[in-house]
């Protein structure tokens, strides 16, 4: 006598690998909120077409809009100025540099890292909270 396999669906087993997957990871996917982060020596502002962000001693701009990937990275252009103590002189240039903002959020934690395209210097790394205030110390 031969067996005939007939498929059955296993009642609660659909469930069961729809729980296992955890979150969808296109939760991330897409333009970041406005919002305000704040970490250790920086202060990003989030907006609609980019940010501004803050430092000790220097300022930078984030000049398109922030996009996470799937996975939450995501890689923005724009600009970073060193800063010095003192008020600005009378004509003086600003030290202007392109700059590249890559990184990675899972919407409540932010890990930043600012490198200059023109000089391919690495500036840092940094953890920012969302809803946290910076911790930023003017140079003088």
């Amino acid at each position: 006598m031969k067996l005939k396999f007939v498929p059955r669906l296993i009642p609660g087993l659909a469930f069961v690998s729809l729980i296992a997957g955890g979150p969808c990871s296109t939760d991330l996917a897409g333009p970041m909120t406005p919002s305000e982060w704040g970490g250790e020596h920086i202060g990003l502002t989030v907006g609609a077409s980019g940010g501004t962000i803050e430092y000790d001693c220097a300022a930078g701009t984030i000049d398109q809009p922030i996009v996470a990937a799937t996975n939450g990275e995501f890689i923005a252009q724009g600009t970073h100025t060193r800063g010095h103590g003192g008020p600005a002189r009378d004509g003086e240039i600003p030290d202007l540099h392109p700059a590249r903002y890559s990184g990675w959020t899972d919407g409540k934690e932010m890990r930043l890292t600012v490198t200059l395209t023109d000089t391919g210097e690495k500036l840092g790394d940094f953890t920012l909270i969302r809803g946290q205030s910076p911790r930023v110390f003017r140079c003088l």
